[in-house]
């Protein structure tokens, strides 16, 4: 994704509203805009997350094991630095 911005029109409850406002009046956020897109990429961090420990739940654990020798393998042999 490029760095333009996308104009959304939302509603949200008054409360956060006025905590977007407070956070841009005492100067932990540039504008309500950067608070809405921190608080987005937070939840899409958490949803990601989320997604990673249910696909990690149904691995194998004798596989991940065996993968992880073999990595474990492959760093001792690499080149003392």
């Amino acid at each position: 994704m490029g760095d333009r911005k996308t104009s959304l029109t939302v509603a949200v409850d008054p409360r956060l509203a006025a905590y977007a406002e407070q956070l841009v009046e005492t100067g932990k956020a540039a504008d309500v805009s950067a608070v809405v897109n921190d608080a987005l990429s937070e939840k899409a961090g958490r949803d990601a997350l989320d997604r990673l420990r249910e696909t990690a739940a149904q691995a194998d654990p004798a596989r991940v094991d065996r993968m992880l020798a073999h990595i474990d393998a492959q760093a001792a042999a690499l080149p003392e630095r």
